[in-house]
């Protein structure tokens, strides 16, 4: 069963109309505004590396945290399953916050079934989503959300110094960094695997991009 619309879009300026639209539902329009410029900077770069950061950076901005996942099941979830069933009885839900019922001993997030008095209380975390980042985001304190805030910093300083040095010999190591995001998946033990291979691989390709740009610098110099 799918929820919400991810209907494939491909050119840039659809892009960013459907994820400002995305990121505004997520936090706010200050936040879409944000992703557009540095996406627009990209794009006068290059094309493919605004596309590239289009989809990386919505992906890295909109982490899927406890606001996020009550927000699409109290706004989706109910009209999905009237869509999908021609009755039902009763909702429940398996849930894994890891702030209140940690990990099994193999470090993946403990599920507890709560059942459909929990709807009503999914809505309002929905709504609580304006805490997201603030000293009252009691989610904000795990290891994990500390990390994907941590990411999105990084990745904001990674684009803004490869748009500052752009070049066609860093290009392709541009779009690479650009879509590094895509490439982190899943969740609890699975996302820290993932993310702990991208940090890998975003050292090498800043590191590759800088010695390219040394070379050039130098050769210019010569």
């Amino acid at each position: 069963m799918k929820i919400g619309n991810e209907e494939p879009i491909h050119s840039l300026e659809e892009i960013i109309i459907d994820r400002k639209k995305r990121l505004k539902a997520f936090q706010n329009m200050k936040l879409a505004e944000k992703y557009e410029i540095l996406v627009r900077k990209a794009s006068e770069k290059n094309a493919s590396f605004g596309l590239a950061v289009a989809k990386g950076y919505y992906k890295i901005l909109a982490y899927k945290d406890e606001y996020e996942v009550a927000r699409l099941h109290s706004n989706h979830l109910e009209k999905a399953l009237e869509n999908e069933f021609d009755s039902f009885k009763k909702i429940g839900f398996y849930m894994a916050p890891p702030i209140l019922f940690g990990k099994t001993h193999d470090g993946r997030p403990r599920k507890i079934y709560f059942g459909g008095w929990f709807f009503p209380i999914l809505r309002v975390l929905a709504r609580a989503k304006i805490l997201r980042g603030t000293f009252l985001d009691v989610f904000g304190y795990t290891k994990e959300r500390r990390v994907e805030r941590e990411l999105i910093r990084e990745y904001e300083r990674d684009i803004s110094n490869l748009i500052l040095l752009y070049s066609e010999k860093i290009h392709e190591l541009s779009k690479r960094r650009a879509l590094l995001p895509l490439e982190i998946k899943g969740f609890g033990s699975v996302k820290e695997k993932s993310i702990a291979e991208a940090i890998v691989v975003r050292a090498e390709i800043m590191m590759a991009s800088n010695n390219l740009n040394s070379d050039e610098q130098r050769l210019a110099a010569e």
